[in-house]
């Protein structure tokens, strides 16, 4: 027998395609479907899961208005100790960052005893979800599976106080309900206190005095309760990972206040509390800040009636003096401008020494003040100049007269301011004020069902596919026959297309266990019952090329094997022989595939007596032969007979090159179907015994490297395979769709 090349088959590797093209993306991703499907299926499943047993999360929201404050008709003339102290100008920015302080929010924390908190002990998975679907108002519901300890609905504990010491912050307590109140347990199981609801109860923790005091407690005996106590700082962090504050549209002076958290009532309860204590805050700052002008003022006012007082007197001796009463008219008018400037000017320093004890001295407000004193000294100055030049009798008179007015005209001024003042502080109400309080909105703003299942899904298809093409990569199924080709250097006999036919016929012979089943006497060759199936027609193309390459040949055995099982080789030997015999010649099926025999399904026998017997000697061919198999004239079949336990060795007995050579004279064509390559060797001692082996591919189960290794395990015994048949083509390939037109359509028009 000729040997082929091993070094050309080496050589001749696969070629890869110039690039991957969309028809080799939808192939891999049909392939890979059951893959995808069962990621997606499976990413849904816990996407489901997750939307049904999360936890949901309830928002509250509460709205507050910084008004554009204006005095009151009560007021009358305060505009102007307003304008003092900024009262009429809010900025929002900084009335955000009020409400997200720690002195508000840590008031609302306390006020809603958030530092405390308070777990009912839930079932693992589902008990909470369970809890939450079961509850019932005032009465727990029974427990599932006798579990007492958990909280099934309906429990409740509600804590006014939980004092102790900073060490145990952060540690878990346990609250176990008992029949005549609770018993507290540390986190060791140790018991450190019991009481009722309604009671404040004291206890030594760590040699400290500590307390609780339980409002509400609702719950059946053995109940759970995990309570710990943290401190404001941990807690004010936490509160502000759900709180947001920003205000509603641009310029509008409302801010909206919202909180998220599992629990609704205590969201609309901080919610709520944050704005009281904003607001109390707001009035706080704004009665702090009239106190401390009027402190200012009650300072200033004495002061600025000893000088009141000094200037008249020293005005009235300065007249007495002179003998004069008034500056003459001609100055008067610069008395006026010297008087308006001066008190101005004191008014500046008045307001200057007040903010100074507020704001440092790069604030904007003093920095501004700073600025009109500069320009009023250069004003006064200016008028001083026009004083100088006048006689000094009108000069001494025009000033002594301009510090009597201005600290006359002064004084009277800040009284009005101080009594303005105290009535403005009595009367303080704040700037802003609570639009809309939190209600308690039992609609969860989270988990969102359908945008969870929804993600799920595309992240479970695109794991899918993923999924598929790693599958590819790491099991490179061969798809098209010039793949094959390519590698081995092997031509192509024939290319199957995949034949629903034959699936159907497939499944009505399985049993209720989905095994093979055969029924006795009747055949199931898609050859005789559908004989213009396109799979039909293929294998009449290589019963066309087979004639053509085994003719003249004196050994006319023909081996069809395949690197692994389940590529169809039987489907192709059964069919071809109907073929061969259809077409007049005479044709004998011998069946060695001994281990696992599979002519059977289709010419409609069982197990029973063939080639293992003959071979052993049991049996004489003629006992054993089934002829005219399928009511087909010329169509004789060997079965493989009784399963050997030896059956590589009965292969190469003398019996049976004896055999093969007996029957050589007697039929046309003699086909082998012969075990898998790979996993058993009885096809070398089959191969070895006929001219031709043709080995059966299937396409997107076969791999290059199953197919080069059962070439190379042929070569080293010298056996040339004759070429492959590529099986199994799929109908949604691409590149085969004309064939089936061609199959279906050529014929069957008049």
């Amino acid at each position: 027998m000729k040997e082929t090349n091993f070094a050309a088959l080496n050589d001749a590797e696969l070629v890869p395609a110039d690039q991957i093209n969309l028809a080799d993306v939808i192939d891999t991703l049909l392939q890979h479907i059951w893959i995808i499907c069962v990621f997606a299926f499976a990413a849904i499943v816990i996407g489901v899961a997750y939307a049904v047993l999360a936890t949901p999360i309830y928002q509250a929201d509460a709205l507050v208005q910084v008004e554009d404050k204006k005095s009151s008709a009560l007021l009358g003339g305060l505009e102007n100790i307003a304008d003092a102290l900024g009262a009429n100008s809010s900025p929002v920015s900084g009335e955000v960052e009020i409400l997200r302080s720690r002195e508000v929010i840590v008031k609302a924390i306390v006020a809603t005893h958030a530092d405390v908190s308070v777990e009912p002990k839930y079932f693992p998975l589902f008990g909470r979800w369970w809890s939450r679907h079961h509850s019932e108002e005032g009465a727990p519901v029974d427990p599932l599976f006798g579990l007492t300890s958990y909280a099934w609905g309906g429990e409740r504990l509600v804590i006014n106080s939980f004092s102790i010491p900073e060490s145990r912050y952060g540690q878990d307590f346990i609250f176990r309900v008992t029949d005549k109140g609770y018993q507290i347990e540390d986190q060791d199981g140790v018991k450190v206190a019991a009481g009722s609801a309604g009671e404040i109860v004291s206890f030594p923790l760590d040699g400290k005095a500590s307390t609780v005091s339980v409002k509400t407690l609702i719950g059946r005996p053995g109940t759970e309760f995990v309570v710990s106590r943290r401190s404001t700082v941990d807690v004010y962090r936490d509160v502000l990972q759900g709180l947001s504050v920003a205000e509603v549209g641009k310029q509008s002076s409302v801010i909206r206040v919202s909180y998220t958290d599992p629990d609704v009532d205590f969201a609309r309860g901080l919610v709520n509390a944050i704005a009281r204590a904003y607001l109390t805050q707001n009035v706080e700052r704004r009665s702090a800040e009239a106190d401390q002008s009027l402190k200012f003022l009650e300072e200033q006012l004495p002061q600025i009636k000893q000088s009141v007082i000094r200037a008249e007197d020293a005005l009235n001796a300065f007249r007495t003096k002179t003998n004069t009463v008034s500056v003459e008219k001609a100055t008067d008018s610069l008395l006026q401008q010297a008087v308006e400037t001066e008190k101005e000017r004191m008014q500046l320093q008045l307001k200057r020494d007040e903010l100074r004890q507020r704001y440092r001295p790069e604030h904007p407000e003093l920095k501004a003040i700073e600025s009109q004193l500069a320009a009023i000294n250069r004003e006064s100055g200016t008028i001083n100049d026009q004083v100088n030049r006048l006689p000094a009798a009108q000069r001494d008179l025009l000033r002594l007269q301009r510090d009597a007015e201005v600290g006359n005209e002064l004084y009277v001024a800040l009284l009005n301011n101080a009594q303005q003042l105290r009535v403005a502080k009595a009367g303080t109400v704040g700037n802003v004020r609570i639009i809309d309080f939190a209600v308690r909105d039992t609609l969860p703003v989270a988990p969102r069902k359908a945008l969870i299942v929804g993600v799920a899904a595309l992240f479970g298809l695109m794991l899918g596919i993923a999924a598929a093409f790693v599958v590819r990569m790491l099991r490179p199924t061969v798809r098209e026959v010039s793949e094959v080709e390519r590698a081995t250097g092997l031509v192509s006999f024939a290319s199957i297309p995949e034949s629903i036919s034959q699936e159907k016929l497939d499944s009505s012979k399985r049993d209720r266990k989905g095994r093979d089943a055969i029924v006795s006497g009747r055949s199931q060759l898609l050859a005789v019952m559908q004989p213009d199936d396109p799979a039909i027609e293929s294998l009449r193309s290589l019963r066309t090329g087979l004639s053509f390459a085994t003719l003249g040949a004196e050994n006319k055995s023909i081996v069809i094997t395949g690197p692994t099982s389940a590529l169809g080789k039987s489907f192709v030997s059964a069919n071809l022989s109907a073929l061969l015999a259809s077409a007049g010649k005479r044709v004998l099926l011998i069946e060695t595939d001994m281990r696992r025999p599979q002519l059977g399904t289709y010419f409609g026998y069982e197990l029973r007596a063939g080639l293992s017997n003959l071979l052993a000697g049991q049996k004489r061919l003629d006992d054993v032969l089934i002829t005219n198999a399928a009511s087909i004239d010329g169509l004789d079949v060997l079965p493989s007979g009784q399963i050997p336990p030896n059956p590589g060795e009965l292969l190469l007995t003398e019996a049976f090159a004896q055999l093969l050579s007996n029957v050589q004279p007697l039929y046309d064509h003699i086909l082998l179907d012969s075990a898998p390559i790979l996993p058993v060797g009885d096809t070398l001692a089959v191969a070895s015994q006929a001219s031709t082996v043709l080995m059966v591919v299937r396409s997107e189960v076969s791999t290059l490297g199953e197919v080069r290794d059962a070439v190379r395990k042929l070569e080293t015994t010298g056996t040339r395979v004759k070429g492959v048949i590529f099986n199994g083509i799929k109908r949604r390939r691409v590149g085969y769709g004309y064939a089936y037109r061609y199959y279906y359509g050529y014929g069957n028009k008049a």
